[in-house]
């Protein structure tokens, strides 16, 4: 028999942290659509899945806090409607403003 306390008891069944993933527009695609490669018109495909994703904020936040500073040729994909080199340019950005440690 499995005893419970008070506590246990009391704690709501809430998402975890990273379930704000599962209801990302890019779960309906192929990974391969948000890895486009160098192609133009591939690359404004990857980032139309963002246009109107329910979760671009968090993702945004979340990518750019990931990845820190690590250089740009070390991201990869568009995540957040953003190449490797947009998020690392935005990264830049909020470190000169103090916006971020």
């Amino acid at each position: 028999m499995i005893r419970h306390t008070t506590y246990q008891r009391a704690t709501p069944d809430t998402p975890t942290a990273d379930d704000w993933r599962r209801r990302g527009a890019c779960t309906a695609v192929k990974p391969e659509v948000m890895f486009p490669g160098t192609i133009p018109a591939d690359i404004a495909a990857a980032k139309a899945v963002c246009e109107h994703c329910p979760v671009y904020r968090t993702c945004l936040r979340d990518i750019i806090r990931h990845e820190g500073a690590r250089h740009p040729d070390n991201r990869h994909g568009v995540v957040a409607a953003l190449t490797g080199p947009e998020r690392f340019a935005v990264w830049r950005q909020l470190k000169r403003r103090g916006a971020i440690a």
